[in-house]
């Protein structure tokens, strides 16, 4: 209630607002319904984008983070220099992570292959080498990107949570001769359940506002093409480029769209979870 409902309260109305040109917010909605179907022939894209952010963050962070959390938990050869290459960009500001990973991969690797790479990031040299549908390159780079940078914490919580495993759980497992990958199935995977549940849900529920460090590491960057925005980036940078007030309207209608699609979904995935819980 408070940090939901109370925080936006004025954005749901907003959604039914205009902002005219006299500087007031009249009820009238017909502008952000126009703005709406401007902008339709775009918004299946971004959507498309969003959830395959959401899919490769969620394997990321459920599949991979579990293994690796284990990995480290059972205190396996490298497992420290995992832990600190997996932690790292939970402890570097993510403005300066952005910024790091900004210049290593647009003129570090370029200059390291002698021009066999080319910078990802500068849009017209990437359309020239690899034709109209280049930018994909990037896209699934910055998918990359933003799973990577959101796996460490999510490996922290786990390996968290697996210690509070009692030891003697794991220890009767042993006795009964239950293997590596069992042990990880069986007794491990369903303790630490309650935790990916909440990552899960919380995924679900960011689903239209990821906006894929698009914006962190890019700005409002023009060379960012259509194609490679998400829902997240795209309300984002429209505030931004709007003159004044006159973007929050829209912005907070189809806010409230996004919010009434992920809603019952997020219900439903912890409707799931629970159910996995009992």
């Amino acid at each position: 209630l408070i940090f939901y409902f109370i925080v936006n309260f004025q954005s749901f109305g907003m959604a039914f607002q205009t902002y005219t040109t006299e500087g007031e917010f009249v009820w009238d909605i017909s502008y952000n319904l126009t703005e709406l179907s401007l902008y339709s022939k775009y918004l299946w894209a971004w959507a498309k984008n969003s959830i395959l952010v959401w899919l490769v963050t969620s394997f990321f962070g459920t599949v991979l983070a579990v293994i690796f959390s284990y990995y480290i938990y059972k205190k396996r050869l490298f497992c420290n220099i995992f832990k600190f290459v997996l932690f790292l960009p939970s402890v570097i500001p993510g403005i300066l992570l952005g910024i790091m990973f900004y210049h290593f991969v647009g003129s570090g690797i370029p200059a390291y292959t002698r021009g066999a790479l080319i910078n990802i990031f500068d849009t017209p040299a990437l359309k020239a080498t690899y034709g109209e549908n280049a930018v994909r390159i990037r896209f699934w780079v910055m998918t990359f990107y933003t799973a990577w940078i959101s796996f460490g914490s999510q490996v922290l919580v786990y390996t968290g949570a697996m210690d509070q495993i009692p030891t003697e759980v794991i220890e009767a497992g042993q006795l009964d001769g239950v293997s590596f990958m069992r042990e990880l199935r069986s007794i491990v995977f369903p303790s630490i359940l309650p935790s990916v549940g909440t990552f899960l849900i919380a995924g679900v529920a960011g689903l239209f506002s990821n906006q894929n460090n698009l914006f962190n590491i890019m700005g409002m960057n023009t060379n960012i093409d259509l194609s490679e925005q998400t829902v997240g980036y795209f309300l984002y940078s429209y505030v931004l480029k709007s003159a004044g007030k006159t973007g929050y309207t829209f912005a907070s209608f189809l806010g409230l769209c996004c919010t009434l699609i992920v809603l019952p979904i997020s219900f439903g995935v912890r409707k799931l979870v629970e159910r996995a819980l009992k």
